[in-house]
């Protein structure tokens, strides 16, 4: 069975890989050392598991504490092959999902590295608005909020991590009384790095069921 890993996965493992070297270059004690290994050989199994030879491999790689950064940021690459892109829509469909928005501005999608992202959102400066696009059950579906023009050092309602956040503003329809509500979330101002810290799906599953609930 070919391996596949989505970029959640693929964030979490570059992640227990930085963390594991960086402990190479604080500690000194070789059976802490050990332990440390264990655990982040344990992470990535349970991250993807099985006992496929690229994961393996990297797993054995890893386990030299004189590892340094540059060198595992290649080893990891390795696995970028087997990354499943989010599936990269093209400008007739975004116009469709936020069809009720008028002159809407996109980003040039040519430049984008899909592998990235577990959704994708981009900032419209003109209009102080965030727009996000993900996939449930194969359907492209988006969100569309006011963000705040305030950017203060917090945590994130998606990745969970500590960065530049923004208030995102996410406009819904009351049930029945025809009324509208806005609630707030905070969330990276830097939608790539969002993606880069999102270690869970569930987490962005999560914040859109709260925006949708509001």
């Amino acid at each position: 069975m070919t391996l596949t890993i989505q970029p959640y996965q693929y964030m979490k493992i570059n992640d227990i890989v930085y963390n594991l070297v960086h402990q190479y270059q604080s500690v000194n004690d070789l059976r802490t050392i050990g332990v440390l290994q264990d655990l982040a050989a344990e992470e990535i199994h349970d991250t993807v598991p099985g006992n496929d030879p690229a994961i393996t491999q990297l797993i054995s790689n890893i386990m030299d504490r004189r590892l340094r950064h540059r060198a595992t940021e290649t080893m990891v690459k390795t696995l970028q092959e087997f990354v499943v892109p989010f599936v990269a829509p093209d400008k007739k469909q975004i116009q469709q999902t936020f069809r009720k928005t008028k002159k809407l501005t996109l980003p040039d999608l040519t430049v984008v590295d899909w592998r990235d992202y577990t959704f994708f959102a981009w900032n419209d400066i003109a209009t102080r608005r965030k727009y996000i696009l993900y996939y449930e059950q194969d359907q492209l579906l988006g969100l569309v909020g006011d963000v705040s023009s305030p950017v203060i050092r917090g945590y994130c309602s998606i990745c969970q991590h500590e960065e530049n956040v923004t208030m995102f503003l996410a406009l819904n329809k009351r049930h029945g009384d025809g009324r509208y509500t806005k609630k707030g979330n905070y969330i990276c101002v830097d939608s790539l790095q969002c993606n880069r810290n999102l270690h869970e799906r569930a987490l962005f599953d999560k914040f859109v069921t709260t925006i949708k609930k509001q």
